[in-house]
């Protein structure tokens, strides 16, 4: 291909990056604005990627996170997204003082929209759309609806690259290259797995299966096809997706309901009504409005979706547009969700699919089938005679709406800038403007029109009513300063009170701490009552952080500049320990009590459900913490004679035991924490998190890589 032919080829890459950038102005040309002041992102996962971007500058790539809930699996939480290859590239970047930059997440949220935006653009192109038609369509899907609306990271980031997936089934269902085009269209859905989030995944592979299955219905010669596409798609996935299921079978999750839910528990279908799209919402596709469902919306705007109904127009002459308006109106009726009988029908045959429990979701889907139309549309437009129909709808609406507008002044004001923008698009079609022109006041009217609703949210520093959760994260740097000091003596291990320090403290300034903000938890952590004293005595927690202390008996130790005290807890037992004396418990009851109500003596005696090993009794044994980081706990033991060595941290399987380099099992002591029996003499024991879950999952995710290469290469 000659320099010319690839020069002409990137002008529409190369014009719409520059689009995006214009467009998010607020976050690439200046330091004013933020996009995450936002609750869940600023308690969940901008901590969680603090402390994974901690441990990466360290040069060490964390499995385990021992800064919340007494230690949990990184890989197993999903959130937000550790395994993600942009996210990870994104924590590589310098941190300020040890800490993530304002500027590169900002930067990173417009990288995934500019991504989005390319490949729906390359999709548009592969599919024969002109530049224009791509670009009108590119702007709408990667900088409205869905993903220029959800508020959260790992959601977004597993949008991307669904475009991607349908170009290379297309491909593969065309007959082009059929075999590679398969393995990359399995390749994309596999890393949006590894996005940190599973419902747009989850979505947009049942979208897959289906497109599939009637593939085979139709050609049975597709099914080899098929079988490459949905195994590359496993085994990509499969190094977050082990690790997500082994964590989910574990642990209880908070879906909405009064009580978490298991792993085989059905999520209630009152949930999935609460998360439904409202019948109204669907105006709200081209009326701008503030209101937001399971913080995203459909808005593309007039431009787009006068340009998607252009577009349904040509259904009949184009079995294409017939296959996206399909898609596009599944995805509506299942984002209505209980609105309709159809959303319950299913969630009732799949048994999976009460785990994508907000079907608004499917937002995402519809959107990117409204803008694979308004591309379709764009080029029927430009192709034919203006359509006198498309003429005067436009003049009506932006009529309507601009009396509605300038008759109700308490309104929006971005509604009644939507009538004068319709105006401006009608009279477009009368006036005799060049394709240019034409082209150029499409596209900026798209523009204007996502703009008022997609950047509406950004948070301005300048301005006191807002980044609030920006603040109260970055608050009481010099209390972890203080604690990070006193780690140098012994192990700290915190509790806080949640209306004076945000929950995820320790994880954002990395210190062990007992609580933290998240879907789901071990149930054996649930069981353990973590809120009572004699728990958080047996799980080393050293201090509290709060304005008061908590009980009696908490010594104030440093004040911190918001007022905030650390204190200390006398009781607590230290990080590590040996006893020789074990109780049995036959029940969870049982056990409970003998924690909780029948206090046994934490430093002699231990409680095990079920089995126990034997111990000898003896006193004067001596037990030292010698070094760790997330996934490696050494520590030295001299024992008088045989006891179990207890570490304060929680239980949970992939842990691995040696004494002396050889291997020793690891018991659920107090049903909560890891034991290891140690025989008499002086030991080394080490603790070492390797989780089959993960290691295996990586094993399947190389070899995906390996086959789709291999596939990708071939000649044929």
């Amino acid at each position: 291909m000659s320099p010319s032919s690839w020069i002409t080829r990137a002008v529409g890459p190369l014009g719409l990056l520059l689009l995006v950038v214009v467009f998010f102005w607020k976050l690439t040309l200046t330091n004013e604005f933020a996009w995450f002041d936002h609750p869940d992102m600023c308690a969940i996962e901008i901590p969680r990627l603090q402390f994974q971007a901690r441990e990466l500058h360290l040069g060490h790539f964390p499995l385990w996170d021992p800064s919340i809930w007494a230690g949990q699996s990184l890989i197993g939480q999903t959130q937000p997204g550790p395994l993600f290859p942009l996210t990870l590239l994104f924590l590589l970047l310098p941190l300020d003082h040890g800490y993530l930059q304002s500027a590169y997440l900002n930067g990173y949220w417009v990288v995934l929209h500019a991504l989005a935006a390319l490949a729906c653009y390359a999709l548009c192109r592969d599919w024969g759309r002109s530049r224009t038609g791509a670009i009108l369509a590119a702007i709408g899907f990667g900088c409205g609806g869905f993903l220029g609306t959800v508020a959260w990271l790992d959601v977004a980031a597993g949008a991307i690259f669904t475009p991607l997936v349908l170009l290379f089934l297309a491909r593969s269902l065309e007959g082009r290259r059929p075999y590679s085009s398969a393995a990359c269209s399995g390749l994309f859905l596999g890393l949006a797995w590894l996005s940190g989030h599973h419902e747009i995944p989850l979505l947009v592979s049942l979208l897959f299966i289906a497109i599939w299955a009637v593939a085979v219905w139709v050609r049975k010669s597709a099914v080899p096809l098929a079988c490459v596409a949905l195994v590359i798609t496993g085994l990509v996935a499969a190094v977050q997706v082990l690790p997500t299921i082994e964590f989910g079978r574990l642990s209880q999750r908070w879906v909405g309901t009064t009580e978490p839910v298991g792993w085989d528990d059905k999520i209630p279908y009152t949930i999935a009504t609460v998360y439904s799209l409202p019948a109204h919402g669907l105006l709200y596709t081209f009326l701008p409005n503030a209101d937001r469902y399971a913080d995203c919306a459909p808005f593309l705007g007039l431009a787009i979706v006068a340009l998607a109904i252009v577009g349904l127009s040509t259904i009949g002459q184009t079995p294409r547009v017939r296959w996206i308006a399909l898609a596009t109106a599944v995805s509506l009726l299942f984002a209505l969700g209980a609105a309709t009988p159809f959303h319950g029908a299913l969630y009732s045959l799949l048994p999976g699919l009460g785990k994508a429990r907000m079907p608004v979701r499917a937002l995402h889907t519809f959107n990117l089938g409204l803008c694979l139309l308004a591309a379709y549309g764009w080029d029927e437009l430009r192709a034919r005679p203006f359509p006198p129909l498309l003429q005067r709808g436009l003049l009506l609406v932006g009529l309507l709406i601009t009396g509605w507008a300038i008759g109700n002044p308490a309104l929006d004001d971005r509604l009644l800038l939507s009538g004068f923008l319709a105006l401006a698009l009608a009279a477009s079609l009368s006036a005799k403007l060049t394709p240019t022109a034409l082209a150029a006041l499409w596209v900026t009217v798209s523009l204007t029109e996502l703009h008022g609703v997609s950047t509406a949210t950004y948070s301005s520093r300048y301005r006191d009513d807002q980044f609030r959760f920006v603040k109260r994260l970055a608050e009481n740097k010099d209390i972890a300063d203080f604690l990070r000091a006193a780690e140098r003596q012994s192990p700290v291990r915190i509790a806080v009170k949640e209306e004076d320090v945000p929950i995820n403290y320790g994880d954002y300034h990395g210190v062990d701490a007992l609580q933290g903000y998240v879907a789901g938890v071990p149930r054996n952590l649930l069981r353990a009552e973590l809120h009572t004293d004699r728990s958080q005595s047996l799980l080393a927690v050293t201090h509290y952080l709060g304005k008061e202390p908590a009980r009696t008996g908490q010594v104030s130790m440093y004040e911190g500049k918001s007022g905030v005290k650390v204190f200390a807890n006398p009781d607590a037992m230290p990080r590590v320990w040996s006893v020789h004396e074990i109780i049995r418990a036959s029940t969870g009851p049982d056990l409970r009590d003998r924690v909780q109500v029948q206090p046994i003596d934490f430093h002699r005696q231990a409680v095990l459900l079920g089995d126990a090993p034997t111990l000898e009794l003896c006193d004067g044994d001596e037990v030292k913490l010698n070094s760790r980081n997330p996934d490696r706990v050494r520590l030295t033991a001299t024992m008088r004679c045989t006891g179990m060595v207890i570490l304060a941290d929680s239980y949970y399987p992939g842990w691995q035991a040696t004494v002396d380099g050889r291997s020793a099992p690891i018991w659920e002591a107090y049903g909560a924490i890891r034991g290891v029996v140690v025989p008499a003499g002086d030991h080394q024991v080490e603790f070492r998190f390797r989780p089959g879950s993960v290691y295996l999952g990586a094993g399947l995710f190389l070899l995906g890589l390996l086959a789709t290469g291999v596939l990708v290469l071939r000649r044929r």
